[in-house]
């Protein structure tokens, strides 16, 4: 495992700075093909030479990382369920090569990666992929994958964002316990299951609370790093005059990035301005009902010993305090909260659903909380993920596989099923209008004309798509 920032040195923004890439992960990801210090010798020389080929410098000591399905063809006679039944070998990675010379985390189990731009494991990806896989009846794979998050944990104490080098400074939305969770219930053994990964789940909780990550008691999104992203390395540098006067900016935007909502105006005081980025400063409805759950499938995971009552009463608390902090009386919603003072952040989100799912609102809030989704995030195609249109990706006109599922689970968990089946049915009609059209699933949706390309963001769209696949079988069945 490379940190090529440390090992190319130079090099390294000299390629990132170059413009000669349009997605600059490409750079981060690629498989070196010779020691680093004989690369960077060999470019030091082609320098003194007067030799700027930058780009024939790159092919000759670089190896690009190819998408896993680059020469997958749909099948034009084959339904949704049977191009993702066929998809899924494409997706599927043996276990790592520990001698390859890249940023790759190397894991000891195969998996299953995002696809697209995406060829490595990502955390909170990995729950909603697992949801289909277990509709699949891939009951080894799935193991392998929690095997996998358990090594991790053990190596480095988390499970980081993604299995690179550049994402171990922080985690994504914590769903490991609910992971563990739902694989046991579908093997028939959930008490085994527990015992397996008891001690992993438990590392992963006091990451979660004794880090940074906690917040006088309640949760927020961190990164142990305050530097520009190795992934997007040139990008971030042309930030660098605004970071001077905003010493927290590049760890906002690392914190953004553990939230999964790679931007989103919900971490952002101006929608219109990813400058005035403020995510460790908030405290995220999200996270805090995953918390919840985490609390309360440790405590059943230990009934039977003298830890359980902590848990359970740590999930009370938590509890309480997301159906009384979080939720506004006027305009009936669950909202993020600034940590400051305390105040509820006026942007409707898909992430106010949360706490249906995690059973944290009154039947009242949550009928009430239905009936704001309704008025402001429901659209033709789906659940938008926010009701603000500023060009980033985790906001209007987008809606992504796992919020939708989220928002279908909390509604089903109050009786609200009328409701949760307009979204369901919506959902799956816009996955269904873009695989007739395109042959593929992809990373998100236009929840306003399904048939329009989703955009905003550093990339373009991708396929694939791991959580989109998963998603669709699960809430299809």
């Amino acid at each position: 495992m490379e940190y090529l920032d440390h090992t190319l040195k130079g090099l390294f923004v000299d390629l990132h700075r170059s413009g000669l890439w349009p997605d600059e992960k490409a750079i981060s990801d690629s498989i070196l093909l010779a020691p680093a210090d004989e690369i960077l010798r060999a470019y030091a020389a082609a320098k003194r030479r007067g030799v700027n080929d930058l780009r024939g410098f790159y092919d000759r000591f670089f190896q690009p990382v190819g998408s896993s399905d680059d020469g997958y063809r749909t099948n034009p006679a084959h339904s949704a369920k049977d191009h993702i039944a066929a998809l899924w070998p494409q997706l599927t990675k043996p276990a790592d090569d520990q001698t390859e010379r890249s940023t790759r985390f190397a894991l000891p189990h195969p998996y299953v990666v995002v696809g697209g731009r995406f060829q490595e494991a990502y955390y909170w990806d990995s729950y909603f992929t697992q949801l289909g896989l277990l509709k699949s009846q891939q009951f080894d794979l799935v193991r392998n994958m929690l095997d996998n998050f358990a090594y991790a944990i053990a190596e480095i104490g988390h499970i980081p964002n993604g299995f690179r080098s550049y994402f171990l400074t922080r985690s994504q939305p914590p769903f490991f316990a609910a992971m563990v969770q739902d694989y046991g219930l579908a093997i028939g053994d959930l008490a085994g299951v527990y015992a397996t990964y008891l001690p992993a789940m438990q590392a992963e909780y006091r990451y979660f609370m004794a880090t940074e990550h906690n917040a006088a008691g309640l949760g927020r999104y961190w990164d142990a790093a305050n530097t520009p992203r190795i992934e997007m390395y040139g990008t971030d540098l042309e930030w660098a005059d605004h970071a001077q006067s905003h010493p927290q900016f590049y760890r906002n935007l690392r914190a953004a990035c553990e939230s999964g909502w790679d931007f989103s105006s919900r971490w952002l005081v101006d929608p219109m301005d990813l400058g005035t980025i403020r995510t460790t400063q908030i405290w995220p409805v999200d996270l805090n009902c995953l918390l919840l759950r985490y609390e309360e499938i440790l405590a059943e995971a230990t009934a039977d010993t003298d830890l359980a009552p902590g848990y359970l009463a740590a999930a009370a608390a938590r509890r309480a305090a997301i159906s009384e902090r979080f939720f506004d009386e006027s305009r009936g919603y669950f909202f993020d909260v600034l940590i400051q003072d305390c105040s509820l952040i006026p942007i409707t989100t898909a992430a106010g659903m949360f706490p249906l799912y995690a059973g944290a609102a009154t039947q009242q809030q949550a009928e009430r909380a239905a009936a704001w989704m309704q008025a402001h995030l429901l659209k033709p195609g789906g659940l938008l993920t926010t009701d603000v249109a500023c060009g980033q990706q985790w906001d209007s006109p987008n809606g992504w596989a796992p919020l939708q599922w989220i928002a279908v689970q909390g509604l089903r968990r109050y009786g609200l099923h009328d409701l949760a089946e307009v979204l369901r049915t919506r959902w799956l009609a816009s996955c269904e209008t873009v695989f007739r059209a395109t042959g593929k699933f992809v990373e998100k949706y236009n929840m306003l004309d399904p048939l329009a390309a989703s955009g905003g963001g550093e990339y373009a769209l991708q396929d694939g798509f791991g959580w989109s696949n998963g998603v669709y079988l699960d809430l299809s069945d």
